[in-house]
């Protein structure tokens, strides 16, 4: 399956709408990447109650020219994905991983949510997905790509809510490589920074 990934744009923002609107029970967009919150509930309650603030913070980003992430299209332009991939730089969520790669975050692309179409899940589409994003990448300047996945046993413990940052199995078949555990890992969810270095 030939797979096709254009940056979001103002021109394509419905279909990001499409696969962000309405998940986890609110109005998502992605945007938590972009915003520093004091607590998770914060977070939930935005999502339900004010989900516009969110849509228009990625709004404002994408129009600033930020490299907010990607939607994968097939051959016949059906919508098959959204990826929040861009220099870790153009988030404020990664601020620690940036911190600790010094000058290469500018070009280190870290994936900080994979969302495939609900119609195209468990059709093992994030590795072709994954596989065209490395030329992509290169295009784009990056030099490297970073995933953050949930180990198997966060999965075993929290199930669904765990895996919006993409399978570890997507990314290993994929060719990325463990690097170390995630800053944020901790017994209760642990995870691991999985890399590819362009």
């Amino acid at each position: 399956m030939s797979v096709t990934l254009k940056k979001l744009s103002t021109e394509n923002f419905s279909d990001f709408e499409k696969l962000t609107r309405c998940e986890s029970g609110g109005g998502c967009y992605c945007s938590f990447w972009h915003q520093k919150w004091a607590s998770m509930s914060d977070w939930e309650k935005c999502k339900k109650e004010t989900p516009e603030v969110n849509r228009n913070i990625v709004l404002e980003k994408v129009k600033s020219q930020f490299h907010v992430g990607v939607l994968a299209y097939d051959g016949n332009g059906e919508l098959l994905a959204w990826v929040s991939v861009g220099p870790l730089v153009d988030f404020y969520w990664p601020w620690k991983r940036a911190g600790a790669l010094g000058e290469i975050a500018k070009s280190t692309a870290g994936i900080v949510c994979f969302t495939l179409a609900p119609s195209q899940r468990g059709k093992g589409q994030q590795k072709e997905i994954l596989e065209a994003l490395k030329p992509y990448g290169r295009e784009q300047g990056w030099t490297a790509i970073e995933a953050y996945p949930f180990d198997q046993s966060a999965i075993e413990k929290h199930k669904e809510h765990v895996i919006w940052p993409g399978l570890k199995k997507g990314f290993v078949d994929a060719g990325f490589k463990r690097a170390e555990a995630h800053w944020l890992s901790n017994p209760e969810a642990e995870r691991s920074i999985y890399r590819f270095e362009l």
